[in-house]
């Protein structure tokens, strides 16, 4: 069944990601729709641990959710600075290499084997989700320095947030556990944001911030408890590239409902994508 959960990760993740796009297209408050999408994806690990009975409290778990919570939010934020300094075509091909990261940890330290065929696939899902955000007629000349520092740090945080979970699941620490107070403690740090830095945001930006963050919460908390199961069961070196191709569900997404043009770009990743599915699985 794992890998039925990589799959469904993914695709619910990827609509979190398309809510916060359509936020940002409603001129919804950036700092809100995170606050937002932290308040009820704490909201729902909450009600599954609950229902589930696996709510834990101690030093092993926090230390687990203060990783997840550098990852998810303090990635997000610089991942955000850096697109402002320099091209979205290089900045997230860029970022995403935290999944190469993830396989190496996965075979290095935790003596995961794949087949020369799952091999294969997964080289193809990375090469997918590298080639979704490229536009050929973006100019890629980097001029702010500060941009390199950016995309360094955000890779490496993001890796604490896709790759720590690998590392809990094998020191026997419950995901949803951890992934509640990675989003609780992000949370809290939205908290402070919102408080500190943006009291006088318009009250249309901010409203339109909070619905879309909201909204896009839900899905987050889905794909990432789903990823949290796959992992379990599956190989992180083939769940951690399931889970990146998120990016291709916003993509297509994007085409949909704001007539986004699909490149040939797009078109060639979609077409490795379920290549590499197919092969990963064989």
């Amino acid at each position: 069944m794992w890998f039925l959960w990589a799959l469904l990760s993914p695709l619910t993740f990827g609509v979190s990601g398309f809510l916060m796009k359509a936020s940002s297209a409603r001129q919804g408050s950036v700092p809100h729709t995170l606050w937002g999408l932290y308040l009820s994806g704490t909201l729902g690990f909450a009600v599954w641990l609950a229902f589930s009975g696996a709510f834990r409290l101690d030093a092993a778990v926090l230390l687990g959710g203060v990783a997840v919570s550098l990852g998810s939010a303090a990635g997000n934020w610089l991942f955000m600075l850096a697109l402002q300094r320099g091209p979205a075509s290089l900045t997230s091909p860029l970022v995403n290499t935290n999944i190469l990261l993830v396989i190496a940890i996965s075979v290095a330290f935790y003596g995961e084997r794949l087949s020369a065929m799952e091999w294969t696939g997964v080289a193809l899902l990375v090469l997918a989700v590298f080639l979704i955000p490229i536009d050929p007629d973006e100019n890629l000349s980097i001029r702010d320095r500060t941009w390199y520092g950016l995309v360094v740090t955000a890779t490496i945080l993001f890796t604490f947030r896709n790759g720590g979970l690998k590392v809990t699941d094998e020191w026997g620490l419950a995901g949803e556990s951890v992934l509640f107070y990675g989003y609780l403690f992000s949370l809290g740090w939205m908290t402070v944001e919102l408080v500190r830095k943006h009291p006088r945001t318009p009250a249309a930006s901010a409203r339109n911030g909070l619905q879309w963050g909201l909204a896009a919460g839900i899905f987050s908390f889905a794909g990432m408890q789903l990823y949290a199961i796959a992992l379990i069961e599956g190989p992180a070196s083939i769940v951690a590239p399931l889970f990146a191709t998120n990016s291709l569900v916003v993509a297509l997404l994007s085409i949909h409902f704001f007539r986004e043009r699909l490149s040939k770009l797009q078109a060639a990743s979609l077409a490795l994508l379920i290549v590499g599915l197919a092969l990963s699985r064989m």
